[in-house]
């Protein structure tokens, strides 16, 4: 099978690894950049060049651009689609994803436990939601972002109206969240692939910090998830559409809910 990995850095860990697993099992794999894309349409068929040369396609294209994915990058997607290609994940379920608030809409539509979540695009209505939500400790959170970045904790009102002052300065949405602490616990991912849940860690978050991702610092450790977490990942992900998912899941009073669903999840 020829197996394309779409990435903008082919020294990412789990790119790294992907195209090595192909490869030991006889599969031909390459990892290529989006940008160096072009795509045209000729007598109304899809066309595509790769750098200067016609490109011929592959088997299966797995994109690895996580949720800041670009327009040109869904574009490249749709494109791939809509010439017959095999594409894991599929462009309209990677667009839900990149949304942290569609994806929680879509969740809590079809009953899933989340967390309380209020979007305030007039900044007049910012305390209302903060309010909306439990009151402070919030979280205030871009719809769009990865590895915990654009993802910040206010202990107050005041802090949480500077924090969206500053995004709506920079014409940024702002979702806000009640704050669910984790504590020692953290929270838990757990990595779901063609209808199963091929593993799943804890994270905590480090001394100091609230956000338990890698990149933040954060800590993890092997976890055997229970059926209802299993239960709960699988029911998110075929939602998204997703074959494959990192889903996580935080224990909170009221059981476990989900904080986010993630196209291109991470597995080192």
């Amino acid at each position: 099978m020829r197996l394309v990995i779409l990435c903008r850095d082919a020294q990412l860990y789990s790119v790294r690894r992907m195209a090595e697993a192909a490869r030991a099992r006889g599969h031909a794999a390459r990892v290529l950049e989006p940008y160096r894309f072009l795509l045209g349409l000729d007598g109304g068929r899809p066309s595509l060049r790769y750098g200067e040369e016609p490109f011929g396609g592959a088997d299966l294209f797995l994109p690895r651009l996580g949720a800041g994915i670009s327009e040109h990058s869904l574009a490249l997607l749709r494109h791939l689609e809509a010439a017959g290609m095999r594409v894991i994940n599929s462009s309209a379920s990677v667009e839900v994803a990149r949304d942290k608030l569609r994806t929680l809409q879509l969740l809590a539509g079809h009953g899933l436990p989340v967390p309380r979540t209020a979007f305030a695009p007039d900044p007049a209505r910012l305390p209302e939601a903060i309010e909306a939500v439990g009151g402070p400790p919030v979280v205030l959170k871009l719809p769009r972002g990865t590895q915990g970045k654009g993802v910040m904790l206010a202990a107050g009102r005041e802090q949480a109206q500077a924090i969206a002052d500053f995004m709506w300065s920079l014409e940024r949405e702002v979702l806000v969240q009640e704050y669910v602490d984790g504590g020692r616990r953290g929270d838990l991912r757990l990595l779901a692939i063609g209808g199963g849940v091929a593993g799943a860690v804890r994270r905590r978050a480090m001394e100091g910090e609230f956000r338990t991702n890698l990149h933040q610092g954060g800590s993890v450790s092997l976890l055997e998830p229970s059926p209802e977490a299993r239960d709960l990942a699988l029911r998110a992900a075929t939602l998204c559409g997703l074959e494959i998912a990192g889903v996580d899941l935080v224990e909170s009073e009221r059981g476990l809910l989900v904080l986010e669903v993630n196209a291109a999840p991470g597995f080192e």
